[in-house]
C-alpha cells in the first residue's frame, strides 16, 4: 500500500518524474481510448507524454508501460481480460466530470482553474461524487453493457439523453461537414 501521492516512477530500480496533474492524465486517457490509434502509438504516446525524461533514456519499455498503467490506475495492478467495455469517455464526459468533481473540492469553484491537483486526488473526489448527472449516464452503461433492463425512469432519460448517454453516439444531423 502506498501512501503518499507518487511523482516519479521506479523503472529498473531507477526513480523517474513523471508528470501528474489530472489534466495530463486525462489527455492521456483520450489517446488510450481513440480507437483510431494502434496499440503501438498509445504505447509512445503513455511513455512520452507521463514520463518527464525522454523515450530512449528509460531502461525497458515494459516495465515503464507497467508502472505507468499502474499509476493510471491509482496504484492498482489489474490482471485478465480488457474487454469490460468503458463507462467514461473521458473526452466526452469531461463537462460532466468536471462538474462532479467541483461538488466536492472545498473551496474551489471549477477544478479547471486549479494551478494543480494530482491525478489519485482527483479520482479520489471523483469517487466520492454522489448522484448527479454523470452517475446516471454511468448507471445507465453500465445496465445497457450487462444487458440489463432499464427502470421506466431510465428508458424516458436514455431516449432523452441518448446522445450523453451513448458513448459513440453519432448522429448524421450533427455531422456538419455534410
Amino acid at each position: 500500500m502506498m501512501i503518499g501521492l507518487p511523482k516519479s516512477l521506479e523503472v529498473c530500480k531507477t526513480s523517474y518524474a513523471i508528470y501528474t496533474d489530472f489534466r495530463d492524465i486525462i489527455e492521456i486517457c483520450i489517446a488510450l481510448n481513440d480507437r483510431d490509434i494502434t496499440d503501438e502509438e498509445k504505447a509512445i504516446i503513455l511513455i512520452n507524454n507521463l514520463y518527464e525524461c525522454e523515450m530512449d533514456e528509460l531502461p525497458d519499455l515494459d516495465e515503464a508501460l507497467k508502472k505507468a498503467m499502474w499509476f493510471i490506475d491509482c496504484g492498482q495492478t489489474y490482471e485478465g481480460s480488457d474487454d469490460t467495455p468503458s463507462l467514461i469517455n473521458w473526452e466526452k464526459d469531461f463537462n460532466y466530470v468536471c462538474a462532479a468533481v467541483n461538488l466536492k473540492v472545498p473551496n474551489v469553484l471549477d477544478i479547471r482553474d486549479v494551478e494543480y491537483m494530482h491525478w489519485w486526488t482527483f479520482l479520489g473526489y471523483f469517487a466520492e461524487r454522489g448522484k448527479c448527472y454523470l452517475s446516471t449516464l454511468i448507471d445507465i452503461r453500465e445496465k445497457l453493457a450487462k444487458g440489463k433492463p432499464l427502470e421506466k425512469w431510465e428508458q424516458e432519460f436514455y431516449q432523452e439523453n441518448r446522445q450523453d448517454v451513448d458513448i459513440n453516439y453519432y448522429d448524421e444531423e450533427d455531422d456538419f461537414w455534410n
